[in-house]
């Protein structure tokens, strides 16, 4: 709107978010991980424009069951209404603004705010109000909880987006949709989840949505005492074997993934333990006969990123979003994520996988919590600050695969993180959905040089 604050303006003084990453160069200024007007930024041109991962389907399967959820520091309520359909409303009661739903997940015909009694049913409407004749002209109608803009679920997962002029769920996905199928459509039934686990870290939430998105490099030293006890989200044989590759789907999402040898191809290739391996090869056919053969012989994802904050780790199960909650610390919340039609032995391997390598114990996730806390408190130091980060790493040019969607680079390589905080820097620069959808059309994504 031509009347509305431009949020880059502070005190008079222009932010410059170009002259914070410079693609080209492949650096970083570190005020992105700690600076609260930044940070406020992306509250404002992130959050409340992006696509956000809600919650998985079957954790509301009947008609009343809800869950708390969150996009980005808003509290939200997600609420299959008594007809079946999904629904997401900002949890605040329009009379004070308290909280309207102060349970975690349940089922509910009605919520009740526990300040003045404001009722509200699963489809919003506001339905009592306490001594209702002593407010003057009340329209309950004008007084239902705020929806989001817009809802969507792609093979189970809940995106919702604050933004009524955002594009689809679809469209915004783009090319990653193709690799999110590797995970939840491979059998029938789709997937389930079981969580999450919930816990809070000193670190800014970009740290972890690039890491999950195109950091192999950091493996070998972060985790070599796991993998000294035979611990690791593949095996020595599939590194030995395998050649890895970045892929960068637009719009800001990134993988990473290994490209299947010929002589072993096939879904169980880069499995993390035999017993998972030995399942994805009893159910090859029905694997291959719905992803088709590029998804199921050729490439193997590792990790990625949707963006802003919903990641992925394909071979471990584990599906996570790092919420938030001011510039130096998010909240995680992580799911372990199964097939459905897996029997409940291999589940249960499933979740241990997820549950062992990636949980606030888990083997790898103490790891990589210590890293982003101490990438960000190097934001804070006022030297420190002075100085770049470095993303310069790349050892081979862009590589094409006429079977495979996106922008394929080697997996070693900081193109992944150059082109998510391309796309970040580009969000917090355009005033709308408009502008970023040109400025996406004019700025080519940056490349292994």
């Amino acid at each position: 709107m031509s009347g509305e604050k431009d949020p880059r303006t502070e005190g008079g003084m222009q932010m410059d978010i170009k002259s914070l990453v410079d693609p080209e160069g492949g650096l970083i200024n570190r005020r992105i991980f700690a600076d609260r007007e930044i940070y406020e930024l992306e509250r404002e041109r992130l959050f409340a424009r992006c696509w956000l991962y809600l919650g998985h389907e079957s954790e509301v399967p009947n008609p009343g069951d809800f869950v708390a959820a969150y996009m980005g520091e808003e509290p939200v309520i997600l609420w299959r209404d008594l007809s079946g359909r999904l629904r997401a409303f900002l949890n605040l009661c329009r009379h004070r603004g308290n909280r309207v739903c102060r349970a975690d997940r349940g089922n509910a015909k009605l919520l009740v705010c526990s300040y003045h009694g404001w009722t509200y049913s699963s489809d919003g409407n506001l339905a009592v109000v306490p001594m209702a004749d002593a407010f003057r002209d009340l329209d309950r109608a004008q007084w239902s909880l705020i929806p989001v803009a817009q809802l969507d679920t792609y093979k189970g997962l809940i995106f919702a987006t604050f933004d009524p002029d955002a594009p689809t769920l679809l469209e915004y996905l783009g090319d990653m949709a193709w690799y999110l199928d590797i995970l939840l459509d491979r059998r029938a039934g789709g997937t389930e989840v079981s969580g999450p686990h919930r816990w809070v870290v000193d670190a800014n939430w970009k740290t972890a949505a690039e890491n999950f998105g195109g950091d192999g490099y950091h493996i070998a030293s972060t985790h070599s005492s796991a993998r000294e006890l035979g611990v690791d989200t593949t095996t020595s044989q599939t590194r030995s074997r395998a050649k890895g590759c970045q892929i960068s789907c637009g719009n800001g999402h990134v993988l990473v993934a290994w490209k299947i040898p010929p002589d072993d191809a096939g879904p169980w290739f880069a499995q993390p333990v035999t017993e998972l391996a030995d399942y994805m090869r009893e159910h090859a056919a029905e694997i291959d006969s719905r992803l088709g053969p590029a998804r199921a012989r050729k490439v193997a994802p590792s990790a990625g990123t949707v963006f802003p904050n919903f990641s992925l780790h394909w071979l471990t199960r584990t599906i996570r979003v790092w919420h938030p909650r001011g510039p130096d610390r998010m909240e995680i919340w992580s799911w372990a994520i199964v097939d459905k039609a897996a029997s409940p032995k291999i589940k249960d391997v499933m979740r241990f996988v997820s549950q062992y390598r990636f949980s606030p114990a888990g083997v790898f996730e103490q790891d990589d919590m210590d890293n982003w806390i101490q990438v960000t408190r190097a934001a804070h130091s006022v030297i420190g600050r002075r100085f770049p980060a470095n993303y310069q790493m790349s050892l081979s040019e862009e590589t094409g695969d006429a079977e495979l969607r996106g922008r394929l680079t080697s997996r070693w390589s900081d193109c992944n993180q150059l082109n998510l905080y391309t796309h970040w820097a580009r969000m917090l620069e355009a005033k709308d959905w408009n502008e970023i959808k040109s400025s996406s059309a004019e700025r080519r994504e940056p490349v292994a040089r």
